[in-house]
């Protein structure tokens, strides 16, 4: 009878343990399939037309969705993701960039699938910015050691097609039907001949802080500068002043922290702007966000925020006057508008490479497993002591 007591007591053991682990296995994948808030968005590439995918880079990972809810995007292993863009006229089409290696990925299916495209043999450091010319299918890819890569779309590929080595970073990149423009910190560049060859731009009052480009005939580049406002050019050399509406003051200079143009109504652009007081020690007050629906002829505060500078602006395609926007204190979206709320991203994987069972859950199974077999040993053990069974009394 003893092994028959070791037997019950190690599968008591047993059960409990699978018991306990499952428990735990089952809420951990509860709590993998619950949504958690988006709150350190990178980059964003909001969708090319209305009720189309956006896509936002948070932790190295990749995410599509909207206000209703986002989901991760399977991408390749080791890829700590960087930059993202979306092909203005073909839906589905997306270009991911890499922070870990000179790599440009590109999905026709909305991120489910991906092929690389490395961007020099001999190229080091990650990539900062990617812009799309749809028209001419041309792909500009920024890095932050490397400089700019143009890249030729040619169906089954991309082919390497031109450089212009930087000694700074990329910060920002807009391209649309022949043009394309490049913002550094301290300097804004302007293509030519299709990307073949860069210009400086300089020709602007003060440094350009913010980038943004709509979709028109011809296509409408928008500067944001570090001391008077906003300023517009569809030749790249010629530029207007576009500030009838932004709160200018006297003894003050207006300084662009973002811009953003609805991809979907190329007309809609809007502007986060602050006040600069003063030379020495200057004093910056935030303004907030403010909106122009005729391609900065005029415009009308949308959100006043004074307490916080925004970094970036997030617009949602087709729905004038709705965007997010991240600060510099924060990298949470926080709608602005008549934008939703936009709270969640769901913790799975879009092509089901990752699931809700862990380490754990498999280790509850193979407990289990093992509670099964001691059962069964436990059952020979007592079929054989029945076989064996001598009453008492009995002679030997």
């Amino acid at each position: 009878m003893r092994i028959h007591t070791i037997l019950i007591t190690l599968i008591t053991l047993f059960l409990c343990s699978a018991a306990v682990v499952g428990l735990v296995s089952a809420n951990g994948a509860e709590r993998n399939d619950l949504a958690v808030q988006l709150y350190n968005v990178r980059e964003y590439a909001p969708a090319a037309q209305p009720g189309g995918l956006n896509f936002a880079v948070e932790g190295g990972k990749l995410y599509a969705g909207g206000a209703e809810g986002w989901r991760r995007l399977a991408i390749p292993n080791a890829l700590i993701a960087s930059a993202v863009a979306s092909h203005p006229q073909q839906a589905g089409v997306v270009y991911l960039g890499a922070a870990n290696e000179a790599t440009v990925y590109v999905s026709s299916d909305s991120g489910q699938s991906w092929m690389k495209i490395p961007l020099a043999a001999q190229a080091v450091g990650g990539v900062t910015a990617i812009a799309v010319d749809g028209t001419n299918r041309l792909v500009y890819v920024g890095t932050d050691t490397d400089g700019v890569y143009r890249l030729r779309d040619v169906g089954s590929s991309m082919i390497a097609s031109g450089h212009l080595l930087l000694d700074e970073p990329v910060e920002e990149m807009v391209a649309a039907a022949g043009i394309a423009y490049i913002r550094t910190r301290w300097q804004l560049y302007r293509a030519e001949e299709m990307g073949l060859r860069w210009v400086a731009v300089e020709n602007l009052p003060s440094p350009a802080t913010a980038l943004a480009i709509a979709q028109t005939t011809p296509p409408t580049v928008y500067v944001g500068t570090a001391s008077s406002g906003v300023r517009s050019s569809q030749d790249g050399v010629n530029w207007q002043p576009v500030n009838n509406g932004l709160a200018f003051s006297p003894g003050s200079q207006l300084y662009v922290n973002s811009l953003a143009v609805d991809p979907a109504q190329p007309q809609v652009v809007y502007a986060a702007t602050s006040l600069i007081f003063g030379s020495a020690n200057a004093r910056t007050t935030p303004l907030g966000v403010s909106l122009s629906s005729d391609g900065g002829l005029g415009w009308s505060q949308l959100a006043a925020i004074s307490d916080v500078a925004v970094a970036e602006l997030l617009p949602v395609s087709g729905q004038t006057g709705a965007l997010y926007a991240l600060t510099e204190a924060s990298r949470t979206p926080v709608a602005l508008g008549s934008a939703p709320r936009m709270t969640v991203v769901a913790a799975s994987v879009g092509n089901g490479l990752l699931t809700g069972q862990s380490n754990t859950g498999m280790l509850a199974w193979m407990l289990a497993g093992l509670a099964a077999v001691g059962f069964a040993l436990l059952l020979l053990e007592m079929r054989q002591q029945r076989h064996t069974f001598v009453p008492v009394g009995a002679g030997v």
